[in-house]
C-alpha cells in the first residue's frame, strides 16, 4: 500500500512599487524522498495603495481610479500562471478650501487600500521540478505590472502609490513507499 504524503515550500518577495521583476527560488523535489506524483503551484499577488486627492478649482470635482494588477510566474516550460487583481475608487470633492492639504472637503487620503489576486495550478511537467543534486532550488521568474487610469474632473491634483508583493508556494505530492534513491 502507497504512502501517499506532502510537503509545501514557499517563497515571498516583498511589497515593492508599481512594475517590477524578480524571481521567486524554491526547492527541487528531493528524490530520495520518493516517487514524485504531483506538483501543485499556487501564487499569491498582495497590492497595497495609497492615494491623495485636491480639489484646486472653485466648484465640486469627482475622482475615479481604476487599477489593475498582475503578478505572472513564468514555468520552466517557458508557460505563465498569472495572478490579477484590482480596485477602484470614486470621491467626490468639495471646491478647494485653500490649502493643499490632501484633507478636509477639497481633499482627500487614503492609505492602505488592499487588494488582492490568487491562483493554483498543477505543473504536468514533473521532471522539472526533481533535484538532480541536493539542495538544488528552482529559479522561477516573476513580472508584476500595474496600471491606474485616473479620471478627475475640474482642477484637480492626485498622487497615487502601489506596492505589490507576491509569494509562490510549490506542493509535492509523492509516494514515500515507491522506494527513493538511496533507500
Amino acid at each position: 500500500m502507497a504512502e501517499v504524503d506532502t510537503i509545501t515550500f514557499c517563497d515571498s518577495l516583498p511589497p515593492k512599487e508599481g512594475g517590477w521583476s524578480d524571481r521567486h527560488i524554491l526547492p527541487l523535489f528531493d528524490p530520495t524522498m520518493g516517487e514524485l506524483l504531483r506538483v501543485d503551484l499556487s501564487v499569491d499577488l498582495v497590492v497595497t495603495q495609497d492615494f491623495q486627492f485636491e480639489n484646486e478649482g472653485p466648484a465640486g470635482a469627482t475622482v475615479d481610479v481604476d487599477s489593475v494588477f498582475e503578478l505572472s510566474i513564468t514555468m520552466p516550460d517557458s508557460s505563465n500562471i498569472t495572478a490579477a487583481a484590482t480596485s477602484s475608487i470614486s470621491e467626490d470633492l468639495a471646491g478647494f478650501d485653500g490649502e493643499v492639504d490632501f484633507s478636509g472637503p477639497s481633499g482627500r487620503t487614503i492609505k492602505g487600500l488592499a487588494s488582492t489576486g490568487s491562483v493554483a495550478e498543477e505543473y504536468l511537467e514533473l521532471a522539472a521540478f526533481v533535484a538532480s543534486i541536493p539542495d538544488e532550488t528552482i529559479n522561477l521568474p516573476a513580472r508584476a505590472l500595474a496600471n491606474s487610469k485616473t479620471q478627475l474632473s475640474g482642477n484637480t491634483v492626485s498622487r497615487i502609490s502601489s506596492l505589490v508583493g507576491s509569494k509562490v508556494c510549490v506542493t509535492y505530492t509523492y509516494d514515500a513507499d515507491a522506494g527513493g534513491e538511496g533507500r
